[in-house]
């Protein structure tokens, strides 16, 4: 099998001095020394990881394929399962369930009551909807587990967010012991794909998704406001940009909101490579990668610089260490930042 951190890696997180990789197959590996070695720890699962979020030095999760969620509480010692796809199937069929029953009652009770035919077409659209909702739940119940989480965001040690295919959102306030489907409090009739978590320095809670799919909740996630017409492509991950929020995604498009989250505007980079993952630096500038080994340097001050890593890997994640190094990691393994140069006129 070789090198471990020369397998896929999804993404990347520092548990105190810790930095924590998790990928392909149910790899997770860990340095103690900056990342100069790299050694694989158990995990219960063999599915793929896809994201790790660490909200202290000590308290972890990682999620992935087959709808897997794996915690540990020693900063990535040792993982145990907490919640797989056969129970996230289970609770999406109940909560489809509930979803017909009531908006058939709903369509019933308005049509008793002689509603005008517009709310009347309106709730028959809902009913219809949730009429297919439950029957691809009972699908995934009877196929088996198969849509990964991809993203993974704790408020603190008890608080946190999974999220990910077909708009799969569940929510724990127990360090997850429990969690619990959270789809009804997210605008996503659609069910597209969720990939990412992220707070602004204020503490407002963003996701993002396929679609253009973007949200902003000022209560920790309890519910989320949707915001239209900002992007209609896929929005693969958020930063915190200066006081407000950036997100970033498709054919290398960037967008940014201040603290009060009201308006979006478009920067131009000059970058046209998806972009998958990234960092905010212990500077306050943030560093992007994504397709063919591009990298996005964006400071503080809105200044912008492309770089290029020899490699040319798609990368899906980067970090900074305790010691102020660089790394990223994709689809070939970990790479260090400083072997990417700038962009040249030829490349």
């Amino acid at each position: 099998m070789g090198e471990p951190t020369a397998r896929q890696l999804l993404d990347l997180e520092r548990a105190g001095e810790r930095l924590v990789a998790v990928g392909a197959s149910g790899l997770v590996v860990l340095s103690d020394d900056g990342g100069d070695s790299w050694r694989q720890v158990e995990v219960p699962v063999s599915a793929t990881l896809t994201a790790v979020h660490f909200p202290s030095a000590r308290r972890g999760w990682a999620v992935g394929h087959a709808g897997v969620i794996i915690a540990s509480d020693d900063g990535g010692e040792t993982w145990t399962l907490q919640f797989d796809g056969r129970r996230a199937n289970a609770a999406l069929l109940a909560w489809a369930t509930q979803q017909r029953e009531t908006y058939e009652a709903d369509l019933a009770a308005a049509e008793e009551a002689g509603a005008d035919a517009a709310e009347i077409d309106d709730l028959a659209y809902l009913a219809e909807e949730a009429v297919y909702l439950q029957e691809d739940a009972q699908l995934a119940v009877d196929t088996g587990p198969a849509d990964p989480f991809l993203g993974v965001y704790f408020l603190d040690e008890q608080r946190g967010m999974a999220v990910g295919a077909y708009g799969m959102v569940y929510r724990t306030e127990n360090g997850g012991q429990d969690w619990r489907i959270h789809v009804s409090e997210i605008d996503n009739l659609d069910r597209f794909h969720l990939y990412a978590l992220a707070q602004d320095a204020g503490g407002a809670l963003y996701l993002s998704g396929e679609a253009g799919l973007l949200y902003r909740s000022t209560d920790e996630g309890v519910t989320f406001e949707r915001f239209f017409d900002v992007y209609d492509g896929s929005l693969f991950g958020l930063l915190p940009y200066g006081e407000g929020m950036l997100v970033y995604g498709l054919r290398g498009n960037l967008f940014t909101t201040d603290a009060t989250g009201s308006a979006w505007r478009r920067l131009d980079s000059g970058n046209r490579n998806s972009l998958y993952g990234g960092t905010r630096l212990d500077n306050g500038d943030l560093l992007l990668v994504g397709a063919g080994g591009r990298i996005l340097s964006l400071g503080a001050d809105g200044s912008a610089q492309l770089l290029q890593h020899p490699s040319r890997s798609t990368f899906s994640s980067a970090l900074q260490g305790p010691d102020g190094r660089i790394w990223l990691v994709g689809m070939d393994g970990l790479a260090r930042f400083d072997e990417a140069k700038e962009v040249g006129e030829n490349d």
